[in-house]
């Protein structure tokens, strides 16, 4: 009787104690992508979003992209990552700011620049983007992450004119 007692005991303070771990709530402050593609299979990595102020801290680490190479690197308004990536609509631009460079006055919050790959095709890069308002983090929740097929010239409207999509990750917290 006592070893039953004693069971039942450990099995309802068990489960309280994981009922209590559930219901933390999750980080506020950072989000991830994991990168694919379903075009060139060596391409994964993850980029990561975290609020640090003023600013989103932008950690990107991606490999088997096409060696020696600068490619464009923006957030795109669905978060959808199918078959060409085109899925993923265009540039994610809640402002309707003219496109630029992720450090200027003139872009809007999809603007990443381009991923500079070394000799064995990895991209490591860390961006700080502008916040244009307090909430701009949570804005990106469920949006895609795109690295394109060619260097955005950081200019031309309202692309950059990066060429096709390469690869695509979709941001969640």
């Amino acid at each position: 009787m006592k070893i039953a007692s004693l069971l039942l005991l450990i099995l309802v303070f068990g489960c309280s104690s994981k009922k209590e771990k559930k219901l933390e709530p999750e980080s506020e402050t950072g989000m991830t992508a994991s990168i694919h593609s379903s075009t060139v299979s060596s391409v994964s990595g993850t980029v990561m979003f975290e609020d640090v102020g003023n600013e989103i801290k932008v950690t990107a680490d991606v490999k088997g992209l096409k060696p020696n190479s600068k490619l464009g690197f923006h957030i795109h308004e669905n978060g959808v990552c199918e078959g060409d990536y085109t899925s993923a609509g265009g540039h994610y631009n809640p402002y309707h700011q003219g496109h630029g460079r992720p450090e200027g006055t003139e872009r809007h919050i999809g603007d990443m620049g381009n991923l500079e790959t070394n000799s064995e095709g990895v991209a490591k890069r860390v961006i700080l983007l502008p916040k244009t308002k307090d909430n701009d983090l949570d804005l990106i929740v469920g949006k895609s992450v795109i690295i394109h097929t060619g260097t955005d010239d950081l200019k031309t409207q309202p692309t950059g004119n990066a060429g096709g999509r390469m690869a695509c990750g979709l941001i969640q917290r």
